[in-house]
């Protein structure tokens, strides 16, 4: 098996491809042969050591794969070997082969294609639960995506949009202000939202916000809202600006960091909403998420936006990639 680690915590060059045993599915698990692995921002913060609860170096990074299933364990009756499937892993995804819970397993019909499939897991899920549940996002409502080009924005924009909002608004890189505007988000200028949001709206504000950056930047995305509006707080970006860690940007962005008062959200009637996809214990809540997700992509009322496939072995390019701020939609790693 060929996979890639993180030899320690620092930049994308700390990303090395190696060579190591193929491990044996246990009970409850199977084998993938990885086809494609997704790449998430949480990667690149896992890389940096800045993620929670990140393993110490050496780790092999990587929350998703779609692949074939190379073999079975022991109580695993109803996924056999050659199935086409999707899983999702705590660390792990960047290799050609992968073990996985059966219960993180799912199985993709023929006209879905492995880069779609990556593609679903971690953005959609994280989206669901940050537009759909506890988001709640009703129809006729308003909503801010910031990062709206990246993999959680494309599938929170497409989301919205079945949920029936009213205005989507959009912070992304200037550059890509032209394509938010032809997937009919409204771009804001990123420096100064708060106070375009205000403009745009009346002085009302939206009722959703989805904020992957945090330290202050969550406290204007708060005030940004409308009455009764939510803020879904998803990232913490704003600690890894660069390609390399730095403790004075942590602590800086820490110190930061909004502390909310109740009895501001009472008078204002305004909630903040936490979501950590990895952590999410309700996996019946999981399980319709992704059975709903399932449905509207064969639908055809949601489709992953693909913008790159790495080889397994260009990591380091594709997180460069990233860091740089030049996808727009999902980033993959191909080990076919």
């Amino acid at each position: 098996v060929q996979r890639v680690i993180v030899t320690r915590y620092g930049p994308p060059e700390v990303l090395q491809l190696e060579e190591a045993e193929t491990p044996e599915p246990d009970n409850g698990e199977v084998l993938v042969r990885v086809a494609r692995a997704g790449i998430n921002f949480a990667d690149l913060l896992a890389r940096m050591g800045l993620y929670p609860g990140v393993p110490k170096p050496p780790f092999v990074p990587g929350y998703e794969v779609a692949g074939t299933v190379a073999s079975v364990g022991s109580g695993v009756d109803d996924i056999v070997v050659g199935d086409r499937i999707v899983a999702g892993r705590s660390y792990g995804g960047y290799a050609t082969h992968v073990v996985a819970p059966k219960a993180t397993v799912s199985q993709l019909p023929d006209s879905v294609s492995f880069d779609t499939a990556a593609a679903l897991p971690v953005n959609y899920l994280t989206a669901w639960l940050a537009v759909v549940h506890p988001g709640a996002l009703q129809e006729g409502e308003t909503v801010l995506l910031h990062g709206a080009a990246g993999g959680v924005g494309v599938a929170a924009t497409q989301l919205a949009r079945l949920r029936g909002a009213a205005r989507i608004f959009g912070t992304a890189s200037p550059e890509k202000h032209d394509w938010l505007r032809k997937q009919g988000i409204e771009p804001v200028d990123r420096n100064g939202f708060r106070t375009a949001i205000k403009a745009a709206t009346d002085g009302r504000g939206v009722d959703l916000v989805l904020d992957p950056v945090g330290g202050d930047h969550l406290l204007q995305s708060y005030r940004s809202l409308a009455s009764g509006g939510r803020v879904v707080t998803y990232g913490i970006s704003a600690m890894a600006p660069g390609r390399k860690r730095s403790r004075l940007t942590q602590l800086r962005e820490w110190w930061r960091a909004p502390r909310f008062n109740p009895l501001w959200m009472m008078g204002a009637n305004r909630a903040v909403i936490g979501v950590h996809l990895g952590r999410y214990r309700d996996t019946e809540r999981l399980q319709q998420a992704q059975t709903q997700l399932f449905g509207w992509l064969q639908a055809g009322e949601i489709a992953p936006r693909i913008d790159s496939v790495f080889p397994g072995a260009e990591a380091v390019k594709a997180h460069q990639h990233i860091h740089d701020r030049q996808n727009i939609g999902k980033v993959l790693l191909d080990f076919d």
